[in-house]
């Protein structure tokens, strides 16, 4: 029968380092995604400042600041709104909701992408470390010596 290899600890260390160091840099980037939320807030600072001033060409300014921030749905009803403060009102809600639907995913696919990429590392690991193999060592197949 073939000999089974030995597996030092060095060997089995190395490895769920490597491995558990990949997916911890994944998890923290989750943590580091809010990209969809700065927009929002960006978005939203733009028309509650406008709003304030009540000045209907920065009302307008601020609509226009807004748009390339949001999603397809959100651009089309945007562009029906008037520079007034009720528009600005209801740009601020449309600029929420789509901020937190995007957020959301965006948490969503960056979790899926690590969980996958922990999971396929793992099975290469199990792979590169032979653990699948069931061939038993000299050791066991040695009869006990007289």
């Amino acid at each position: 029968m073939a000999e089974r290899m030995r597996i030092s600890a060095q060997r089995i260390g190395l490895m769920l380092t490597a491995f558990l160091m990949i997916t911890l840099i994944g998890v923290f980037a989750t943590f580091a995604a809010p990209i969809p939320a700065m927009r929002g807030v960006l978005a939203e600072q733009a028309i509650a400042s406008a709003a304030a001033t009540g000045d209907p060409a920065a009302m307008k300014s601020a609509l226009a600041e807004a748009r390339p921030l949001l999603g397809v749905t959100a651009q089309k009803t945007l562009a029906t709104l008037t520079p007034d403060r009720a528009g600005l009102a209801r740009a601020a809600g449309l600029v929420a909701a789509d901020t937190k639907l995007a957020s959301g995913l965006v948490s969503y696919r960056l979790r899926l992408l690590v969980i996958v990429i922990g999971v396929l590392a793992a099975l290469f690991g199990i792979a590169l470390l032979g653990i699948g193999e069931s061939r038993p060592t000299p050791i066991i197949m040695k009869a006990p010596e007289p």
